[in-house]
């Protein structure tokens, strides 16, 4: 497995540095983000049993990634978003690497390209203080929990019991009139602000569910660097601070071996 797992990390990097060298190029700003960004600051590197790599982008940058990729296809890497995965049920995309394979349990027979993969998630800007922030992200985690229930029912039936899993369907019939794409769109026109960046004091970045998801602007920027894998790339400018909110006081140290969490991909072929 350790083997399995080294493969893993040097093509995660691979991808990693395919997208990088797209930003540097075009002046996309991006981060790395969650798990990846404590590895990098606690390891210098992956945390040891991560199975994944997670970056993010502000809206804009993010948004002319997605056009440049859509414009400059690879041979090696494919963007995989709402606009070319039927199924497709997420408010980020992934970029995958071809010929490769890594499936989830969660994913298995869902989509077209299973490749190996690094998610890139969107960063907005907010004013937190509004009272239209939270009536908004009450709209958004509603949209994003239809788009999963409809996309992965097994999952959700095996959670929550026969009788939760009916009302639950009952509750999201927004999925019986819309397209994936219809309602990801919607989302994504909830999460942007309408008001100039410049007047907006915190970052949002609306896939996590936690508190965590907002923090000060000046927590995320600028981005600064961070060894990674015997690299530097761009992280949180207080990445301290941002891995306290994220992760709590103690983030430095490794968790009990029953909480090292991973994706358990039932398909790996690198």
């Amino acid at each position: 497995m350790s083997n399995e797992l080294d493969k893993l990390h040097e093509t995660l990097v691979e991808i990693l540095d395919y997208v990088v060298d797209i930003c540097e190029k075009n002046g996309f700003q991006y981060c790395l983000l969650y798990g990846t960004a404590l590895g990098a600051h606690r390891h210098q590197g992956f945390i040891p049993w991560d199975d994944d790599l997670d970056i993010g982008m502000p809206r804009k940058d993010y948004e002319k990634f997605i056009e440049y990729m859509k414009k400059n296809p690879s041979k090696l890497f494919s963007l995989q978003d709402e606009s070319n995965e039927i199924n497709w049920f997420l408010t980020f995309c992934k970029v995958r690497k071809n010929n490769t394979v890594f499936i989830e349990t969660m994913s298995d027979g869902l989509y077209s390209n299973n490749g190996l993969y690094i998610d890139v998630f969107p960063l907005d800007y907010i004013d937190k203080n509004s009272g239209v922030f939270s009536i908004k992200r009450k709209y958004i985690n509603y949209f994003k929990h239809v788009l999963k229930i409809q996309a992965c029912p097994k999952l959700f039936l095996d959670k929550e019991g026969r009788t939760k899993y009916i009302i639950d369907r009952i509750l999201s019939f927004p999925a019986y009139l819309f397209s994936n794409k219809k309602l990801i769109n919607y989302v994504n026109h909830l999460m942007i602000s309408k008001m100039d960046e410049s007047e907006m004091s915190f970052v949002v970045q609306y896939d996590e569910s936690s508190q965590a998801a907002v923090m000060e602007k000046e927590i995320y920027l600028p981005f600064t660097k961070c060894e990674f894998e015997g690299k530097y790339y761009n992280v949180p400018n207080n990445i301290q601070e941002y891995l306290k909110r994220q992760y709590g006081d103690n983030y430095m140290q490794l968790p009990p071996v029953e909480q090292r969490m991973t994706h358990k991909p039932i398909k790996i072929q690198l």
